[in-house]
């Protein structure tokens, strides 16, 4: 799953319902803004949004106006919030700054997210299955045949685990369902990092839109573009002139030749603010390794 679902009960200072009560969300990324009335019985309920910082606004006539900012919302994250409307004028308002981690209680599955801080891991050759394997439970005996490079969570073997890429699979080999390309090699697995917003790892008792892995699931979101041009430039250059020399080399063999440069970057933001927004990467990599 790659939207979150938000559900909310509007009640007043003294726990009455308020049915009626206007709700506006609006992504602060994106500005995607949307509405809802909450029901009878004061609750209301906003499926299908897309991942990020969410404000929320809330008016009912009689009541101030109630602003929200900084609500975080992951993928396939289902929170359950309490709003609580203040006696007044609809002109004023009360401001809050969510500040605590949301804790999802509709789900038993257990859920390690990684964020905006996928970019800033220093993980070995910027390789995705690097950050992936940083969640507890998840190793790679990184030696499956075909090149699939299988990974495993809470020891369930090879195969038992799937990786999606917003909601679709992306594994190319069927028997091992790893990182790697069938048959082939590849340094940047699945995609580049600097297009990954998210990275979700679930395992324990899966929800059953995850049929078919029986050790966990690994989630990841790509990025998209926002009403802010943001970019970055990538470089990781690695040479045999910042190695140590093999001490069981002998003394007239030379060291053998290492080359390996890793380019890259990103560039997103707005077309049309509000409506047409663009987000790409490229990253490539040139090696060059010799032999002893």
């Amino acid at each position: 799953m790659i939207t979150a679902t938000l559900y909310g009960v509007v009640h007043d200072g003294t726990g009455a319902i308020l049915p009626g009560v206007a709700v506006v969300v609006t992504h602060q990324g994106t500005n995607l803004t949307r509405e809802t009335v909450s029901d009878e019985r004061g609750e209301f309920a906003l499926p299908a949004l897309p991942a990020g910082p969410y404000a929320i606004k809330i008016e009912l006539s009689g009541f101030k106006t109630y602003n929200s900012q900084g609500l975080n919302l992951g993928a396939g994250q289902t929170v359950r919030q309490t709003y609580t409307l203040e006696v007044g004028a609809i002109e004023e308002s009360v401001t809050v700054t969510e500040t605590s981690p949301l804790v999802q209680t509709s789900s038993t599955a257990q859920m390690q997210t990684i964020g905006s801080e996928v970019q800033e891991i220093p993980v070995s050759r910027r390789n995705l299955q690097n950050v992936v394997l940083l969640a507890p439970g998840v190793n790679s005996a990184d030696s499956a045949v075909g090149g699939g490079r299988a990974f495993r969570v809470n020891g369930v073997g090879d195969g038992g685990s799937a990786i999606t890429v917003d909601g679709s699979s992306a594994q190319t080999n069927p028997e091992n369902r790893g990182f790697g390309n069938y048959g082939g090699q590849n340094q940047i697995e699945i995609l580049s990092v600097e297009s990954v917003a998210e990275v979700q790892v679930i395992k324990g008792v899966l929800a059953a839109e995850y049929g078919g892995s029986i050790g966990g699931q690994v989630n990841m979101i790509t990025r998209s573009g926002t009403n802010q041009f943001r970019g970055s430039l990538l470089e990781n250059f690695q040479s045999d002139a910042f190695s140590s020399r093999d001490p069981f080399l002998p003394a007239t063999t030379p060291k053998a030749k290492i080359r390996f440069n890793q380019f890259g970057g990103s560039l997103g933001g707005p077309i049309l603010r509000n409506r047409v927004l663009f987000f790409g990467t490229y990253e490539g990599y040139r090696e060059e390794a010799g032999r002893t």
